[in-house]
This record gives structure tokens, sequence and C-alpha cells, in this order.
């Protein structure tokens, strides 16, 4: 694979055009001067201006001229890359798998694959004519700064698309990932047609003790009776920072399942997006996230009811101990004349040191008369009386704690797709305890009521 044109460093308020390996179609390179000059037009967020980023202060101090230049293509896969593909998620048996890192697409041990999975580049050279429709529509360049930043800086990505009425048996598998200090900006485009359905595992990595940026899009559309499972882990090093957003069209009778882990990085901001376009649609969403040590999650979550008789409902657990803390604004609007819609988010937060925080502001915008939507939000401590039960039945107050927080997962991972996909989540939730156990967070007394 060639090597990446020269660029001059990203900054605030530049954004220097990428290119596919092996050249922008002409579609592309138009989209990618719009987003440069969206981005340049667009001021940098803050956290003392933007409501959106009032509580990640983090913001602030980003600089996308710290990241280094992505280099060449890999010829070969790399070492934290392969043993990702080895890990728990290879039991799920994926038809195609399609790896990215921050200069493209990544050959994998099967070759390039084809079919309903294929790179950004290669399904861009097959029919450049159907994804130019798709591709910057959904998630355009005006959105927000950093969907600008990635359509300009875009090396590689995943197209998918399920043909009408094709039920995909087994799921494909996407793999994007980061190093070298580097700065990846991997687009993923899926298009699952009239009556076709589909489970589309994702996977957000980069190696411990590696300073970088991940800022994956997420570009979804369903026609009409389409069904899309969808399953993302966000597993980085403690080091890097997670810029991302997944927004999702339905149409008439469509349903959309999405199911979200996030485990590792040093801060992550995160949208989550669907359009209920469609009357019949349904969205189902349900995520975790455990924080720890100075960990820093902020997710924001809406459900666009635009057309009537439409479905939605999400659920966000969240565990923060030492002192990380998760930030959670999950959005319901109901557009005038999107009667008969039925809505619900819930966020429920446990607090496992007393320097922890979860701040938590899920809200309604109805502008119909005849709807069902209610919002819920908590935030405490292990219960007592939850501790004492295991207590007295002879399991000690750090492993009582444990199952405590494990049991407090436990209806969002049953929500993962059966079999290895929800093993995979159910291993890393206990590994994320394991790590807390070994720094003492799950200690007896340590945050309980």
């Amino acid at each position: 694979m060639s090597e990446l044109i020269s660029l001059r460093p990203m900054t605030r308020d530049d954004a220097p055009l990428a290119e596919l390996p092996g050249g922008d179609p002409d579609f592309l390179h138009k989209l990618r001067t719009a987003a440069a000059a969206a981005y340049r037009e667009s001021p940098w967020p803050s956290s003392s201006r933007d409501e959106d980023w009032r509580r990640t202060p983090q913001i602030d101090k980003l600089d996308p001229a710290s990241f280094a230049a992505p280099g060449s293509s890999a010829t070969e896969l790399p070492e934290y890359l392969a043993r990702v593909l080895e890990g728990p998620l290879a039991a799920i048996g994926a038809s195609h798998t399609v790896v990215t890192d921050q200069a493209g697409n990544v050959p994998t041990a099967g070759g390039s694959p084809r079919g309903l999975a294929v790179p950004l580049e290669e399904g861009l050279r097959q029919d450049p004519e159907r994804w130019s429709a798709l591709l910057g529509t959904i998630a355009h360049p005006g959105l927000r700064k950093f969907v600008a930043l990635n359509t300009a800086r875009l090396t590689g990505g995943a197209l998918v698309r399920v043909k009408r009425g094709q039920t995909a048996e087994s799921p494909v598998r996407l793999v994007h990932g980061v190093d070298q200090r580097s700065a990846a900006f991997p687009r993923t485009a899926v298009l699952v047609e009239e009556g076709a359905s589909l489970t589309l595992v994702e996977e957000w990595v980069s190696p411990e003790g590696d300073d970088s940026l991940l800022a994956p899009v997420v570009e979804v559309q369903l026609e009409r009776g389409a069904h899309l499972t969808h399953v993302v882990h966000q597993r980085c090093g403690s080091r890097t920072v997670v810029q991302s957003t997944v927004r999702v069209k339905l149409a008439r009778d469509a349903h959309y399942d999405l199911r979200w882990a996030l485990l590792g990085g040093a801060w992550q901001k995160t949208y989550f997006d669907v359009e209920m376009l469609g009357e019949g649609s349904e969205s189902r969403a349900s995520g975790l996230c455990i924080g720890r040590s100075q960990q820093h999650f902020d997710v924001q979550t809406l459900q666009d009811h635009i057309a009537g008789g439409a479905i939605s409902d999400l659920l966000y657990r969240v565990a923060v101990a030492e002192r990380s803390r998760s930030i959670f604004a999950g959005l319901i609007r109901v557009e005038e004349g999107a009667q008969k819609t039925n809505a619900y988010v819930q966020n429920r937060n446990l607090l496992l040191s007393p320097q922890a925080k979860a701040d938590s502001n899920p809200t309604l915008e109805i502008l119909a008369n005849d709807v069902r939507c209610t919002h819920g939000s908590t935030a405490g401590r292990i219960d007592d009386d939850q501790l004492f039960y295991c207590e007295s039945r002879g399991v000690n107050r750090e492993q009582a704690r444990r199952l405590v927080v494990e049991g407090f997962f436990a209806d969002v991972v049953d929500a993962f797709p059966q079999g290895a996909v929800r093993e995979a989540a159910r291993s890393w939730v206990l590994e994320a305890l394991d790590e807390l156990a070994l720094s003492g967070a799950l200690a007896a007394g340590y945050g309980s009521a």
C-alpha cells in the first residue's frame, strides 16, 4: 500500500485534507473540502462556553497538533491489533472482519473481505455512486467539530451493506485502533436495505501507555423493516482520548438495537443519535460504563421522534470508582405531529468512592400531545442491606461489594446478543472488577453508605 501524502499538522483552526492511500473519488474530495471549511468556521469546543462541554474541561487542553502524523499504511497487522483479533470476540465467528489504524485499513490474515463488509477505499472504488448518497449525509460535516475533523482526515474505515431481504447469519466485526502517539479518524457507513438484518460488532482499541486520539464516526441507515443489532466496545489504553459520533436514521418499521460498553481510555466524549423518521420504527439501547482512576466519560444521547407511532427505550448503567467521573445527557425529542410516541430514557449510577462523581441530566422536549415519554435517573452508593444479605450468608465484605456491582450490570450484560458476544461483554466487565479489587476500590467500607 502506498504512503500517505505528507500533511501539515492539524490545529484547532485548521484541518489539512488527508487522502485515501489509493486516492479519493471526486465526491469524497468535495466532501473533505466542505468539512475543512466547516472545521475552520466553527470554534474549538469550550467548557466555559458550550453547554455540551460544560462538565468536560479536558477539551480546553486538548491540542490536535500534539499528535504525530500517521505515517504510511501498514503492510502487516500491528501486534496490539493481532491480540485484539485473537481475543474473546474471535469466538463470534464473524463472516467479515475489517481492521483500521491511523494510516488506513490494515491487511488481515484472511485478506481483503468481500460481500457484506469491505474496507472503505475498496468499497468507494467499487460503488462510489451508492456510497456518495450516504457518506457525510447522516453525520454531515457541520454537525460537530470532530465530525468535520473526521471527514477531512479519514484514511480508512468500513462500508457495510446488507441487500434487500437478506439475513446475515454471522456477525460482521470491525476493529478500529490507534497507536504511535497518533490520531485516527475511522469512518463507518452501514446500509441495511428493506427487510434485511445484521449484527455488527465494533471495537475501538489502542495499546496501553500510548498518548493518542481515536475519533470514529459511524453513519447508519436502516430502510423499511430492516433490523440492525449494533454492539460497540471501547477498550482503549489509559492515555487515549476518544471522541466519537454514532448517528442512525430509521425508516418505517425499522428496528435498531444498540449495546455499548465503555471501559478504557483517559477521557471520552461520545454521541449516540437516533432519528426515527418512519412510523412504527423502534430503537432499544442498553449501555454500561466502569470508571476507575481518573477516567472521565461524557455520553450524550438523542432519541429524536420525527414520525409518529415509534418506540425508543434507553438504559445506561455506570459505576465510578476512585476519582473517575461520568457525565450523561439524554434527550428525548418528540417533533410536532409525532403522535403515539412511546419513549423512555434511564440512567443509573453507582458511586464506589467518596471522590467519584456522576452527573445525570435526562430531558424531554415534547411538541406533540398524544405521547408517553418518561425519564429516570439515580445515583448512590452500595446499599447496606444488600451487603448485609451477602455477609449473613458467609460472604466477606469485599466480595459482597463485588457481587453487588456485578449484579448492578447484569440486565445490561444480558441484553447483549446471546452467545460469544454476550460472554465477551461479561468477561470484560469481570476483568474491570478484578482491576478495581486490586486497586482496593472494593475494599471493606470503601464508599459504602
